[in-house]
């Protein structure tokens, strides 16, 4: 059994997962469980250079918070109580040092000022509790936020596509705009062009948003299966996109849609991360336990990292091309009799440091 000394994995259960990482210049610089667990989104915030994560804790304990590292060690500073409302995906302001996260549970969006630790408002859209509030992209420069709302085949007006367009100033919700795919679900920004870019997991397709206007100014197909999550780089026109239920990265035209490159990364490709200050994306790969970086010029797989059990979502601090990987554990199989003991899960719950 690998033991656990202040959080930080031992180097053999270290060695276990860094193996991948031993022919190429990336490495794991380290791996720590995170209590309570439950581990969902990761953000880097450049004010305190700390990393945020939305861990709800285990199932019925009612112990969600927002954990706090420090993005050089990682070890744990004062968390955000917000067992209220757990968290699920997270999106910061860091100008104004607002964090928001959406509340899947119950279709709301907390606002949190890291300042403080302080809750300063929990909101949904109207009466609105049964929306599927998913990623939260934010505008620092416009001081906006936009929530993706996972909804059902596009153009089914029962269960809709939406975007919540957040008002900064205020905490609530502004407008909102119909996104043309069919099950929404990542988005990305293109801060320039005032452009948001979906993906939709339901109709493989992923579609352009000019927010000035709300008009879909493009819808492409994906390029690969079940599309989940997308990254812009906005200088070199092209889109990113993680496609779970194919297993890899496509490269898109941001303007026009055409497919550019198709990279095999692993089994789930669920999340995906840009840095143009190293010219490298990283695809989180879910069920094939790795974080496969690729150079964005080439598009040559540079390594692929055995992070944790299941990679979750990936933060990047673009200063000193760190980067952070949440990796979710093993749960209860669905339909397990009450009392069944959760597995205990050494390279599950925990948080990975990736060097470039």
């Amino acid at each position: 059994m690998t033991i656990l000394r202040k959080g930080v994995l031992t180097a053999a259960a270290l060695a276990v997962l860094a193996t991948a990482s031993a022919v190429s210049a990336q490495s794991i610089e380290k791996t720590v469980k995170v209590a309570p667990g439950g581990l969902y989104e990761i953000v880097f915030n450049p004010a305190d250079n700390d990393v945020y994560v939305a861990a709800i804790g285990p199932r019925g304990e009612n112990r969600a918070q927002v954990v706090r590292l420090d993005g050089r060690t990682l070890e744990t500073e004062t968390p955000v109580d917000v067992s209220a409302n757990p968290l699920f995906g997270l999106g910061l302001n860091s100008r104004t040092q607002v964090l928001y996260g959406t509340d899947t549970r119950a279709g709301a969006v907390t606002a949190i000022d890291l300042k403080t630790g302080r809750v300063l408002a929990t909101f949904r859209h109207g009466d609105e509790e049964g929306a599927h509030v998913r990623e939260v992209i934010v505008d620092e420069q416009r001081n906006k936020a936009y929530v993706t709302i996972v909804g059902g085949d596009a153009g089914d007006a029962s269960r809709p596509n939406l975007i919540w367009v957040i008002d900064g100033a205020t905490n609530r919700v502004e407008r909102t705009i119909a996104a043309p795919v069919g099950g929404l679900t990542g988005a990305a920004l293109d801060v320039a062009a005032n452009r948001l870019f979906v993906t939709g997991m339901g109709s493989n397709e992923v579609a352009a948003i000019d927010l000035a206007n709300g008009q879909v100014v493009g819808k492409w197909a994906a390029g690969g299966e079940s599309p989940t999550n997308v990254a812009v780089d906005a200088e070199g026109r092209r889109l990113f996109v993680a496609n779970q239920k194919s297993g890899d990265l496509t490269v898109l035209n941001a303007d026009t849609g055409a497919l550019l490159q198709t990279v095999k990364t692993g089994e789930g490709a669920l999340s995906v991360a840009y840095n143009p200050g190293v010219k490298q994306i990283y695809v989180a790969n879910r069920q094939a336990g790795t974080v496969t970086v690729v150079d964005a010029d080439t598009y040559a797989v540079k390594a692929n990292l055995q992070t944790g059990t299941f990679p979750q979502t990936i933060a990047v601090d673009r200063a000193t091309g760190a980067v952070y990987v949440t990796n979710k554990a093993r749960g209860l199989p669905r339909g397990a009799p009450a009392g069944t003991p959760v597995p205990v899960d050494p390279t599950g719950d925990v948080v990975t440091l990736i060097r470039p």
